[in-house]
């Protein structure tokens, strides 16, 4: 399985133009900075190092086109304090439960954790734009409601054949791309120059980490990603779905460059991102992509 693995995706990057990033080194002092400010909010780092590390390397490799620096040590930040709730959700449980409750209250959370979550959401206005800052907030929700569904439905049998999109479903909330979609693009481009392109991004995002993190979940025997209960839910090999992610990720990409030809700003972003999302997955040692041959 490891050779059709590695075919699948040379083709993938070969299909989008895209080299893959050997060689790839953190931004140390980016690093620093992004650390500095997650102190200045008053970060438990002993929690909190490894998910944010996660978090500066998605801002490093795919935001790097984005010009205001404050937003872009944000995106790493915050994208940290995600993985670090997603990580741990069986300690913040009872918590997320309350979250939104608390939130329309404005009443302090159960946990300090999820207090500077909300700290951060209030922040979201500063680096993007009404439609934008929307956009990112309900992301944000659905992905801390998807972590509730997750565990409400652990151990429930899956009805592949009756829900075949369910697997999608709970794809598209716990992805959080529609965040990663919207903070891609700079606030001064009018909503207009890339509001189109919204799906097949997210596509593109949403199964991009499906391909990538494919390898990694094998060989850990994980049977409830996507790949595997899609496979499932068709009929077909997990090769085959994997296979079929591959193409039609790669012509999202495509129909979004033909789509964003008119702004090249919105272009530009959009590429930048696409290409530093591979970059992410390879500087990442999680997906154990150092052992294949990309």
């Amino acid at each position: 399985m490891k050779s059709e693995i590695e075919r699948i995706l040379s083709k993938f990057l070969k299909d989008c133009d895209i080299p893959y990033p050997h060689g790839i080194r953190m931004d140390e002092t980016f690093r620093t900075d992004c650390f500095a400010d997650a102190t200045h909010r008053g970060f438990d780092l002993n929690l909190l190092a490894r998910p944010l590390d996660v978090g500066i390397v998605v801002a490093h490799t795919s935001y790097s086109h984005l010009e205001n620096y404050s937003t872009r040590v944000f995106i790493a930040v915050w994208t940290g304090l995600m993985t670090h709730i997603d990580d741990y959700y069986e300690v913040y449980a009872d918590g997320l439960k309350e979250f939104t409750s608390r939130f329309i209250r404005q009443e302090p959370q159960k946990y300090k954790v999820l207090d500077q979550v909300v700290e951060m959401t209030r922040e979201f206005g500063d680096h993007w734009d009404t439609i934008g800052a929307n956009l990112v907030l309900t992301a944000e929700f659905d992905y801390l409601t998807s972590a509730i569904i997750d565990s409400a439905i652990e151990g429930m049998e899956v009805k592949t054949s009756m829900a075949p999109d369910f697997a999608g479903f709970t794809r598209s909330m716990s992805g959080i791309s529609r965040a990663y979609c919207c903070q891609v693009f700079p606030p001064n481009l009018s909503v207009k120059d890339w509001i189109q392109v919204t799906p097949d991004f997210l596509y593109y995002i949403n199964h991009t980490n499906d391909l990538f993190s494919f390898y990694k979940e094998e060989l850990d025997r994980e049977s409830l990603n996507f790949v595997s209960m899609h496979a499932k839910a068709k009929g077909i090999t997990k090769i085959e779905t994997l296979r079929q992610l591959a193409d039609n990720a790669a012509e999202c990409y495509r129909r979004g460059t033909e789509l964003l030809q008119s702004c090249p700003e919105a272009l530009k972003a959009f590429r930048n991102f696409c290409v530093g999302y591979i970059g992410f997955h390879a500087l990442s040692p999680r997906y154990k992509l150092d052992q294949l041959d990309l």
